[in-house]
């Protein structure tokens, strides 16, 4: 607890960084609170189908448009992009209430729907470039463990709000709040400028040292503008990032593997109460607990975040598969509890070291591709996950499904302990004057 309050310490002073984590909580609460409304609309006007597809949409969507939204966005500037999304959600929500007051068609719904998350795929790379810009590269490890606390907190509150609200001003009401949400972060992120360095005025020949330099880099550049042009392409420049940086690689396969263990979680836990017996209030209690443990992982994720302990990470995430069994075999409330606890602090304690890797190790350039990958293989492994484990349920049980669907996915996450231990040889045979901003080394 300590730790975490030194990390809030470390942040609170930015106004930059307070805007961000304000601007991502309200759009994070917003996206829940979408779906829990949007749900029961879109099942009263349609039935089971009709939810199947929505659910299927709101996924899918943002997995396969995800390096290609990110290359997009790449053209407008971050927080541009952030409040031209936030705006358009909202504009989108107005019109599902109105649809969905004037009983319209369910397929105008699901439309809607698609719209949604056809802009979520491009807010969630912009957001991370426009972190790039407001923290520092020396904050970034405080800042990330900080908004993933953040976002564990809101998908906790978040789904008990949007129920609250359901049942007070209706659904079409919670629409309505969630659209003006957006309007409200749209706001709060226009307040957000990026950082600037405070530096010493320079001396003359200082001054000019830095003209040759800019001279000699520009004349690189000129001669490097041919492989340039070449690197166009969002795939193309997804698996050269691949191929050259280890240490993203790594980190890719860990955090889809654990959205991909998180996701299959999630669709245990109904089954899960149901053999335990526990009653219908077992699922929140449980889905409590996964977010008790999502909060103490990225909070004790920081540090390791500092320290650069990537096959920590990894680790961790092969350990989930173990955990994922033992959730599904648990023989009382009371353990199935605590097991939950546990794949929450497993899958989210290499998160803050995710992004903090992600910001060190790719460039500017190729940022947008690459962050719109990785929230693909964030929304794709929840989809995944939950489509295999409740296939695995039906055909297997319960107990069986889970420990089946843990160990392999155990074993994928085990493949990416080669990159990571490819990049501490790398960082262990790596020259000296290697520049001091690459602040993230992989250890043990």
């Amino acid at each position: 607890m300590k730790n975490a309050l030194v990390k809030y310490k470390n942040i609170a002073h930015l106004p930059g960084a307070r805007r961000l984590l304000a601007a991502d909580a309200i759009s994070k609460a917003g996206d829940w609170v979408l779906f829990v409304a949007m749900s029961a609309l879109v099942f009263d006007a349609g039935g089971a189908g009709a939810l199947a597809l929505f659910s299927l949409a709101r996924v899918l969507v943002p997995a396969v448009l995800g390096p290609w939204a990110g290359s997009w966005g790449m053209a407008l500037a971050p927080r541009t992009l952030m409040i031209g999304v936030d705006a358009g959600r909202a504009a989108l929500l107005a019109l599902a209430a109105v649809a969905a007051y004037t009983h319209q068609s369910v397929w105008v719904l699901e439309a809607l729907v698609v719209g949604c998350a056809v802009l979520t795929a491009f807010h969630a790379p912009a957001e991370r470039r426009f972190q790039r810009d407001v923290i520092e590269a020396d904050q970034r490890p405080d800042f990330n463990a900080v908004i993933g606390a953040t976002a564990t907190t809101v998908m906790v509150v978040a789904p008990a709000l949007g129920a609250l609200m359901a049942t007070t001003v209706g659904n079409i009401g919670a629409l309505v709040v969630d659209a003006a949400s957006f309007v409200i972060s749209a706001f709060t992120v226009s307040g957000i400028r990026p950082a600037t360095p405070v530096t010493a005025p320079e001396s003359p020949q200082k001054q000019k040292q830095k003209q040759e330099q800019e001279q000699e880099q520009e004349q690189e550049q000129e001669q490097a503008a041919p492989a340039a042009k070449r690197r166009t392409g969002a795939i193309a420049t997804v698996v050269r990032v691949l191929k050259n940086q280890p240490v993203v690689t790594a980190c890719l396969i860990t955090q889809a593997t654990a959205c991909t263990i998180a996701g299959g979680s999630m669709v245990l836990l109904p089954p899960l109460s149901s053999h335990l017996h526990a009653g219908s209030g077992a699922i929140g209690w449980l889905t409590t607990a996964i977010g008790v443990g999502s909060m103490l992982g990225v909070l004790a994720g920081g540090t390791i975040a500092r320290q650069g302990r990537l096959l920590v990470c990894v680790g961790s995430i092969v350990t989930m598969g173990a955990i994922l069994g033992l959730l599904g075999s648990s023989p009382n409330l009371l353990l199935a509890l605590g097991c939950a606890v546990l794949v929450g602090v497993a899958a989210n304690l290499p998160e803050p070291m995710y992004w903090t890797s992600y910001a060190n190790h790719i460039e500017e350039s190729d940022s947008g591709p690459v962050y719109g990958l990785v929230e693909s293989a964030i929304t794709g492994g929840f989809s995944l996950g939950g489509t295999l484990l409740g296939a695995a349920i039906v055909a297997f049980g319960t107990s069986t499904a889970a420990w089946a669907v843990g160990i392999a996915a155990s074993l994928v996450a085990a493949t990416a302990f080669a990159p990571a231990l490819r990049s501490r040889k790398m960082n262990a045979t790596a020259p000296s004057s290697a520049p001091a901003a690459e602040c993230t080394q992989v250890s043990a």
